[in-house]
């Protein structure tokens, strides 16, 4: 009896690996800059305007970019439209939080969490007339970002005071250890 052959075994291809890394770049690079854009606010209050404006186009061409695959040809120029229009919505509404009677009663702080919010909703709304679950959760993301940035940016202090309590503790069990094993000696 002859035997016969055994199936080879194929793993995946790393290729593969990578093409899935590189479908979902698009999404990490949304909450990458969304995360730079809020930190830069709380460093450099005044200029985050102009970042904040460029990046809301580059969120369109990404949310186009998820909506183009999708979309069946006849109907990607009405899709693209709707994207460019909705972001212009996004722009609009950014520019006029930051106008100068706005920022009168805004500080720096509450206009970057605004513009946040702002772009969190926008992906989320996007995500929701492209049928994307990925721009929905990042949408998402965002926008429970801005609570958490808003009360690490508020507890910075109580935050220091915690790490430094905790530094004295560690240095006073050190120095107390210390002296136990020189009178031990």
């Amino acid at each position: 009896m002859a035997a016969e052959p055994q199936p080879a075994i194929t793993e995946t291809p790393p290729r593969r690996a990578w093409m899935g890394l590189l479908d979902d770049l698009p999404y990490l690079a949304i909450i990458v800059l969304g995360l730079v854009g809020i930190s830069w606010t709380s460093i450099a209050p005044n200029s985050t305007t102009k970042y904040w404006a460029v990046l809301t186009p580059v969120y369109a061409v990404i949310c186009i970019g998820a909506g183009w695959r999708r979309a069946p040809p006849g109907e990607r120029l009405a899709m693209a439209v709707i994207q460019v229009l909705q972001w212009a919505a996004v722009l609009i509404a950014m520019y006029l939080i930051s106008v100068a009677d706005a920022r009168a009663v805004l500080n720096s702080n509450a206009t970057g969490l605004m513009q946040l919010t702002l772009i969190a909703l926008g992906l989320f709304v996007s995500g929701l007339n492209l049928r994307s679950w990925k721009l929905c959760l990042t949408g998402a993301f965002l926008a429970v970002a801005v609570p958490i940035v808003a009360w690490v940016e508020q507890a910075a202090l109580l935050l220091l005071l915690i790490g430094v309590a905790l530094i004295a503790l560690l240095i006073l069990y050190w120095w107390m250890s210390s002296r136990r094993r020189s009178r031990a000696t």
